[in-house]
């Protein structure tokens, strides 16, 4: 019986401990800005922490071993290109330096495109975090279902969701960064282990490990160009819509800097550790390949699983919501923030008067947030149908309308309200017209790179072709955004002549 209760006694354990983690570290916050990005004076490894475990969640580890398992060597070209997203937004927010006392990106958007842009913006903001909270609940209910038998795995998971919104509610994006350290430092310390008990399962030497996936088709290069299938158009596709790594939590992440520099810095430094993080994950779904290559996706955990010791289990599972909790945590306070902020004052149309519940209202989102997300799990119980209606349509809206007119704004571009609607309609009905034709012919990227290129195209054109105010059109540089490249090339000459002695 204690072989059993194992699993189940270590995710408790891991539960409190995050709950009283959560709650210890909870300060009463004052205003409003104090419980959305704190006093910005957070260090730089305390924030490269809290966007790692914000950007990989638990479905991170799991949809991705299974399908380099199932798919090969183009999954894994294709999951590489988040590292080069996210240093694109290391260059993305030397410019931002004019809206680093915003809340979110729809404020952000608001105050260069108006209050349409910004309720726009954030209803779709919504709909996404809403998204991914599910897709996090899912995971934490998968992974316990998998590992512990004695209960039924809904009990524990309406626990841990409950946890989660209990801190994310009472501290705030305090008690929130506090416990994605917590959380991804439990991750980083299963993760080896995990790798380590697949690479003895397979039973093979490393080399041996190494030819068995060189003999394989699919994780040869050359199924990567097979030209009369037009897979090297999709792959670069797949590739490029991937990078294009901008979601309202990940964004939020860059307010919480107390410079644009400082922002850089975790930026860079994000882009690198997760190079590792993803090849520590792409290394679980070769090992697991090898060890048992026929394999469908649904049974590739199970056998992962299958003859783990008792505490190995329990550990796959924590590390599992550390990921999933760490991810939902951050798209929760997200959406308080964009309803209790963007929306509320787009409403209200008051800027000089703030709103006295605000920070009550705030609390009250994150709970029905996070109880609508249990909801929506129980319609869409199973990870993958779930994934792809978050990712081929709230994910998918929202780049398409939201990340060309907030490159546009951080490249310096003040357009009218009308420019951007103009845009964002021109990108949907590129994504409409185009979707079912490329579904036919490239494998279904219409709803990818095209509509959002059509989408900042059709804002150009509108602002040059019709009558514009005088104080619109592109703005150069400020002199803090030209002290900022001179100190960064200043950096980079110093790093150099370090590395030459």
């Amino acid at each position: 019986m204690i072989r059993y209760n194992t699993p189940l006694l270590m995710v408790l354990i891991f539960l409190l401990l995050t709950l009283g983690v959560g709650l210890y570290v909870s300060q009463r916050a004052t205003t409003f800005r104090a419980y959305a990005v704190g006093n910005k004076r957070l260090h730089t490894t305390t924030l490269v922490l809290t966007v790692l475990a914000t950007v990989f969640g638990g479905g991170s580890l799991m949809q991705t071993v299974s399908k380099v398992h199932i798919i090969g060597l183009y999954y894994i070209v294709v999951i590489f290109s988040i590292p080069l997203g996210l240093w694109i937004n290391s260059l993305l927010v030397l410019r931002m330096e004019p809206f680093m006392a915003h809340l979110s990106i729809a404020e952000t958007l608001g105050s260069v495109y108006g209050r349409y842009t910004r309720v726009i913006a954030a209803l779709l903001g919504i709909c996404y975090s809403i998204g991914m909270v599910a897709i996090q609940i899912n995971v934490m209910s998968s992974a316990i279902g998998m590992c512990i038998h004695l209960i039924d795995p809904r009990i524990v998971t309406v626990l841990a969701t409950l946890i989660l919104i209990a801190y994310a509610m009472v501290g705030g994006i305090r008690s929130i960064t506090i416990t994605d350290i917590w959380q991804f430092a439990t991750f980083t310390i299963i993760i080896p282990l995990l790798i380590k008990f697949v690479f003895i399962k397979a039973d093979q030497s490393f080399l041996e490990v190494i030819w068995t996936i060189k003999k394989q088709e699919k994780f040869q290069f050359s199924s990567l160009f097979q030209w009369n299938k037009e897979q090297p158009l999709k792959l670069i596709w797949d590739s490029l819509v991937l990078a294009c790594f901008l979601d309202p939590s990940v964004v939020q992440r860059i307010y919480m800097a107390s410079s644009p520099i400082q922002a850089y810095k975790v930026f860079c430094r994000v882009t690198l550790f997760s190079f590792i993080i993803i090849g520590c994950i792409v290394s679980i779904g070769l090992l697991a390949f090898v060890g048992n290559p026929m394999l469908p996706a649904t049974t590739i955990w199970p056998y992962i699983l299958a003859d783990m010791p008792p505490v190995y289990k329990g550990c796959v599972v924590l590390s599992l919501l550390g990921m999933a909790m760490s991810s939902a945590d951050s798209n929760l306070h997200t959406t308080a923030i964009m309803v209790s902020h963007d929306i509320v004052e787009s409403i209200r149309g008051i800027k000089t008067i703030p709103y006295v519940h605000q920070l009550r209202l705030a609390k009250l989102t994150t709970l029905v947030t996070g109880l609508l997300a249990m909801i929506i799990t129980v319609y869409y119980s199973d990870l993958l149908q779930l994934s792809k209606f978050v990712f081929t349509s709230n994910m998918t809206f929202f780049k398409i309308i939201i990340i060309p007119p907030f490159s546009l704004a951080v490249f310096g571009f003040r357009g009218s309200a009308r420019t951007v609607l103009i845009g964002m309609t021109i990108g949907i009905l590129t994504a409409l017209t185009l979707g079912k034709w490329l579904k036919l012919t490239i494998g279904g990227i219409g709803w990818g790179l095209l509509p959002m290129v059509a989408n900042g195209l059709a804002m150009m054109a509108a602002h040059y072709l019709l009558p514009q105010p005088a104080d619109k059109g592109w703005i150069g540089k400020n002199h803090q955004q030209k002290r900022i490249q001179q100190l960064i090339r200043a950096f980079k000459k110093y790093k150099k002549s370090i590395d030459l002695e």
